[in-house]
């Protein structure tokens, strides 16, 4: 026998189902159509009734609804919108009785049409009545403009005499602090008889026009008979005040106009004025609200009969309900037998699906379940031929592959983790490579900070030695001469402290030394250091300067020296023939308003390809660069560029191969002080200072340098090679100056400055010799334990200002002001120089205000306003760098927050105060802002 597929089955099942379903629906269907048709005939034989006590009620309670709203119109506009309204729903009602008539003409009802017509009349009155209002609130208004318009002008001429009076009370008080005892006397009496008194009138005039105008202008808003009589009789009292003070009016002009103007007020609250017509409109909202009073008992009327009819026919729908319920209950009976026998039906369908397709179903989803579990030892049993059954023979045909997939992928991890391990054997011999290349940069570095080191002793004995050759050489072409040899001797000590630096600026660490410059003098010495290496070459020079350049500027020179130096240098070493020219470009920054230069350094010589223009930049880049044969290690662009980005300018270069090369310096500097600038000519220092003086310094060539600048300027000098030497001569003599190196073989410098201060007696000035990179920051002295510290070479000019006293012990207030200068200057390119100056004249006058209330709180032992009023001039303060006036302050504020005692602490505040604000003038003049504000 053939076994019938798997579809045909569930087409059979489905089938049965299906007929079941449709049996149901008809029956369902028949039923629902029988009770349809019992409903509409309910529904068009009542509905037409209900519709229309339905609507008659709706439009009355609307009209009840809108008529209230007449006494707060507002427009024109909105009384016809509102009127419409009215009329619309008016008119539906008409409409309404007129088809009650029509069609059910035993439910008529003559009180409810008399009522109709009642509404249609009261609508009509408030309407009417809105209208008068509306007509005599636009009237108002326009009174009350006038009113404000008039009191305005009043106000300004009472305010006008008003000043008057108080301009000669006051004058007359500056008279009395002038005059001697008895004008002052009589002075006194005339000040209280005559000018108060009249001073007094004017106050008492605005005062009773003040009150008058309040009340004549909120006249709209009196609500009622008795406030509008009482708000008249104020305004009538306060007028006839204002009508007596005017007499006290020292101009005539004004006297008459404030009469004429009073008079017209007066008019406000006679016959016609705007009292009057106030009175007319209190008068039209009452009689608006009598004829509201009708509308209520007119709808009540009209809502009760709609109520009438809606019983009437929600009755005869009660009975026709009752019949249709009873019928439905037994059509619904019949329904449900035949529902359940359709259910049997179909349980018994869904038991024949469940063994033949569900179940076997369910058998195939678990066989799934465990292929995706990767369990491939078991068997798919067939359990049948239809579709099924093909399905069943499939996963097992997928089992097995699986099976055989499973074993190639263990095969393929093997190969993944043994590739893996190559890999991470590659990366650890990379890191290995890379720390190896790492330790030999870091060797490079070290080496080249170790050589410029140990190169600097002997080039300061040069430098020093050149000094003293110069001094003594009588001007001339000789002078001259030894002067640039000074200059590129200090030039490469220069290049010596940046092979030094060349680690910090590899990290970013190195820092401008800004100063004021002589522009002019910058060019003379780069032309000659040109000129010099050029005519040993027989190459043309060529240097000019753009015209319009300043004298001086402010900014680092010794950078700026030393990159256009190099790139001279490198354009002399690389021409054979030609010219090498050097141009400096000038310009303004519309922006910022600083001063823009630009070093054109170009040659005729050899050239740089194009791909080798980034590399030439590179540390030991010169290989491959177009340039080899040439000595050098190739560090002086890559310092360059380095120096050049600390500077905040750019570098750029422009070549081509035989043709030659051009590189441009820009930088951005502000405007400088000429009579600051400093001269890096030598002169001879020569004076008669009869110091004695300890020199402690181990190199022989630097004993001899420093001894002969001492001798020349009139000084006895001992001479120490060790730091125990040192001590042993500051204890056995007095000196008046002690210059100490720090880099002794037995005892730090530091340290021998330290043991000197602890000694009892006078303490003689230590100044620190170094060949190492310091500043003259208190902080750095004071780890030190030195009042000074000069870099070696020593500057004779530097070493004659500290023997003169013009650079003794540090003051730390002088550090203040710089900080202070730098602080504005740092302002003015963020913000501009007008809104510094605005901001530091705020803090002027501020910090006069705030001195005066602090001072005050002080006296009165306020601590907590104390401490609120330091905290805050210390922030003010404290922007500004004013370090004495920022801890005194710091000092208030903590004495005022525990409770401790004031005076003590700013016994010298008002002192402070004054110099802070001195010192804060005198950066802002240096920086050319113009501030105005309080002296002192």
């Amino acid at each position: 026998m053939r076994r019938t597929s798997f579809d045909t089955q569930l087409l059979r099942v489905f089938a049965l189902i299906v007929s079941l379903l449709v049996v149901v629906s008809v029956t369902s269907l028949t039923t629902n159509h029988y009770l349809a048709s019992r409903h509409r005939t309910l529904i068009e034989s009542n509905l037409p009734a209900v519709a229309l006590a339905r609507e008659i009620s709706d439009e009355s309670l609307y009209v009840a609804t809108l008529a209230p709203a007449f006494p707060r119109i507002g427009g024109l506009g909105e009384l016809r919108s509102l009127t419409a309204s009215l009329n619309r729903e008016l008119e539906g009602l008409e409409r309404d009785f007129a088809s009650l008539a029509r069609h059910f003409p035993d439910m008529q009802d003559q009180r409810a049409r008399i009522a109709l017509q009642n509404l249609r009349q009261a609508v009509g009155r408030l309407t009417a009545l809105s209208e008068r209002r509306l007509s005599m609130g636009r009237d108002l208004a326009m009174r009350s403009a006038q009113v404000a318009e008039l009191l305005a002008r009043l106000d300004e001429i009472v305010s006008t005499q008003t000043d008057i009076a108080r301009v000669r009370v006051t004058a007359a008080i500056a008279d009395l602090a002038e005059g001697g005892a008895e004008p002052w006397l009589e002075g006194l009496d005339r000040l209280a008889d005559v000018d108060f008194f009249a001073f007094d009138r004017h106050v008492e005039l605005g005062a009773a026009i003040d009150r008058a105008g309040l009340l004549l202008v909120r006249v709209s808003d009196i609500g009622s008979h008795e406030e509008l009589a009482a708000a008249r009789a104020e305004i009538d009292r306060n007028l006839e005040l204002a009508g007596r003070r005017i007499a006290y009016l020292p101009s005539s002009s004004a006297h008459e106009q404030a009469a004429g103007l009073l008079g017209r007020l007066r008019a406000e609250t006679g016959a016609g004025g705007s009292f009057d017509v106030m009175s007319d409109y209190l008068k039209a909202l009452a009689v608006t609200d009598i004829a509201l009073g009708a509308v209520p008992e007119n709808v009540a009327v009209l809502t009760g009969f709609s109520g009438r009819l809606l019983e009437q026919v929600e009755t005869a729908t009660r009975e026709l309900q009752v019949r249709t319920i009873q019928l439905g209950g037994r059509l619904s009976t019949g329904l449900l037998i035949v529902l359940i026998l359709a259910v049997a039906a179909s349980a018994l369908a869904w038991q024949f699906a469940r063994r033949r397709v569900v179940e076997r179903l369910r058998g195939v989803a678990g066989h799934i379940a465990a292929l995706g579990q990767e369990e491939y030892d078991h068997a798919v049993p067939v359990t049948g031929d239809d579709e099924i059954g093909q399905m069943e023979r499939s996963l097992d045909a997928l089992r097995l592959q699986a099976a055989e997939a499973r074993g190639l992928r263990a095969e393929l991890e093997a190969t993944v983790i043994k590739r893996t391990g190559e890999i991470v054997a590659e990366m650890k011999a990379h890191d290995a490579a890379r720390a190896e290349a790492e330790a030999s940069n870091r060797a490079k570095s070290e080496f080249l900070a170790m050589m410029s080191h140990e190169i600097r002793t002997p080039l300061n004995g040069v430098i020093g030695m050149l000094r003293l050759v110069e001094g003594e050489a009588p001007a001339g072409g000789m002078r001259d001469q030894l002067t640039t040899a000074r200059t590129s001797a200090e030039h490469l000590l220069t290049l010596t402290n940046d092979i030094l630096d060349y680690t910090s600026t590899q990290e970013g660490h190195a820092r401008t030394e800004n100063a004021d410059f002589d522009l002019r003098e910058l060019i003379g010495q780069l032309a000659g250091f040109l000129t010099a290496g050029a005519e040993a070459k027989g190459l043309e020079v060529s240097v000019d300067l753009a015209g319009g350049a300043p004298p001086a500027l402010y900014g680092d020179v010794g950078k700026i020296r030393q990159v256009v130096i190099n790139l001279l240098s490198n354009a002399v070493k690389y021409t054979e023939t030609g010219e090498v020219a050097l141009f400096v470009d000038h310009a303004v920054n519309p922006r910022t308003g600083r001063h823009v230069l630009s070093f054109h350094v170009s040659d005729t010589g050899i050239g740089i390809e194009p791909r080798h223009v980034e590399m030439i930049f590179d540390a030991y880049g010169r290989k491959g660069g177009g340039r080899s044969g040439i000595e050098g290690m190739g560090l002086g662009l890559t310092i360059s560029r380095r120096l050049t980005e600390v500077l905040g300018g750019a570098l750029s270069l422009e070549s081509e191969p035989g043709i030659g090369s051009r590189f441009t310096l820009t930088v951005e500097l502000e405007q400088g002080d000429i009579a600051r600038a400093v001269s890096h000519r030598e002169e001879l220092f020569t004076d008669t200072l009869g110091r004695h003086v300890l020199l402690v310094e181990d190199n022989p060539v630097n004993r001899m340098v420093a001894c002969g600048y001492l001798e020349r300027l009139g000084c006895t000098v001992v001479e120490a090679e060790t730091g125990l030497a040192g001590l042993e001569a500051a204890g056995g003599q007095v000196f008046d100056l002690v210059l100490l190196d720090l880099d002794l073989p037995d005892i730090p410098g530091s340290e021998v400055a330290r043991q000197m201060r602890e000694r009892s007696g006078e303490v003689p000035m230590l100044v620190a010799l170094t060949a190492h990179r310091v500043d003259n920051r208190p902080e750095t002295l004071r780890t030190l334990c030195v009042d000074a510290a000069l870099e070696k070479p020593v500057s004779p000019r530097q070493l004659a200002a500290i023997l003169r006293g013009e650079a003794t012990r540090p003051d730390p207030l002088a550090g203040e002001e710089e900080a202070t200068l730098r602080g504005l200057r740092e302002d003015m390119a963020d913000l501009g120089a007008e809104m510094t100056a605005e901001i530091v004249a705020e803090y002027l006058g501020q910090s006069r205000e705030t001195l005066a209330r602090l001072t005050r709180a002080i006296a009165e032992e306020d601590h907590a306003e104390a401490a609120r009023l330091a905290h805050r001039l210390k922030g003010a303060a404290a922007n500004y760098h004013l370090g004495e006036l920022t801890g005194l302050l710091a000092g208030i504020e903590a004495a005022g927050r525990a409770g401790g005692p004031l005076e003590k602490v700013s016994a010298s505040l008002e002192r402070t105060c004054v110099e802070a604000s001195r010192k804060l003038k005198a950066a802002a003049i240096a920086a050319g802002l113009h501030v105005s504000g309080p002296e002192g």
